[in-house]
């Protein structure tokens, strides 16, 4: 049985026709009419309807509305709302599927979650989050969605680390220390990607206390930090004798220091570079004693 409304829709002055399937199809103009005035065209191609001639003035406001299920006036059908796969085709939109991610200490992890969306999308690739009573939800769409509820946020380099896991590039260089040192294992941490790319490699800490001059030597930790060069193995080309060092007595793997929060923390590699490291050289009257704590003898 045909709606009420699509009868409705019907009678618009003959501006718009209806289709079989109740869908909004192109006007023609009455060539009996003595009118001078000539109807609009529309298409819905795009799902922005474009108009030629002079506008007929629609006698209601419920006639000027699309006869299009889950659209008025041209806007993007509202498919976000759908749950299921029969109700989404249904209302002019399409079932398909998108991927989600989280993060934690096992790193950046992704499924494929089922989604409801509109027949005709445009834009490219967009991450989205929303904060779901605690429960952070990151999605990524190979369009721009535009029928999504006003709970949902564009990823940006304020939002959950899960942001970071997506395609999407992001330059969030403040926020890199952060991504890596929340996870916990090794595999996890040098396969965790941002933006496409590898951005954490697994280095070898001291923390040597105060800046005082003195080795304290605690055990060295692994920590997962973000780091350039990685996945290199260089130990053979960038050995330097203690000639060039400076502050060892041998050959040593080049030494990295940083002050974190009045601890100077010392770390040696002969490959990855830690991010926001500086490398222990001789002869630098600015870098800490402890330099020297990182020398392998």
């Amino acid at each position: 049985m045909s709606s009420p409304y699509r009868l409705l829709s019907c009678g618009l002055l003959l501006v718009l026709a209806c289709g079989d399937n109740g869908s909004q199809t192109t006007a023609k103009p009455d060539t009996d009419s003595t009118t001078t005035s000539t109807p609009p065209v529309t298409t819905t191609t795009t799902g922005e309807p474009t108009t030629t001639g002079t506008t007929e003035t629609p006698t209601s406001t419920e006639a000027a509305t699309s006869t299009t299920e889950g659209s008025t006036t041209g806007e993007p059908a509202q498919c976000a709302i759908y749950t299921n796969e029969l109700e989404c085709g249904q209302n002019d939109c399409k079932w398909t599927q998108i991927v989600s991610y989280t993060h934690g200490t096992q790193g950046c992890l992704g499924g494929i979650r089922d989604f409801c969306i509109p027949k005709q999308t445009s834009g490219g690739l967009t991450s989205m989050w929303r904060d779901d009573d605690g429960d952070i939800e990151v999605l990524q769409f190979t369009h721009t969605p535009t029928d999504l509820g006003p709970e949902w946020n564009v990823c940006g380099c304020d939002g959950p680390l899960a942001c970071l896991c997506t395609a999407q590039t992001l330059d969030c260089p403040e926020r890199m220390d952060e991504f890596c040192s929340t996870i916990a294992g090794e595999n996890s941490c040098t396969n965790a990607a941002a933006g496409g790319n590898f951005v954490c490699g697994w280095f070898t800490v001291s923390q040597e206390g105060p800046l005082d001059g003195m080795c304290d030597d605690p055990p060295w930790q692994a920590h997962c930090l973000p780091g350039t060069d990685l996945g290199k193995n260089t130990c053979e080309e960038i050995h330097l004798p203690y000639v060039d060092q400076g502050y060892c007595q041998g050959w040593t793997d080049p030494v990295f220091w940083r002050d974190n929060d009045g601890i100077i923390e010392v770390t040696t590699d002969c490959g990855p570079t830690p991010t926001g490291w500086n490398l222990c050289v001789a002869d630098d009257p600015t870098q800490p004693e402890e330099c020297k704590c990182g020398c392998k003898i």
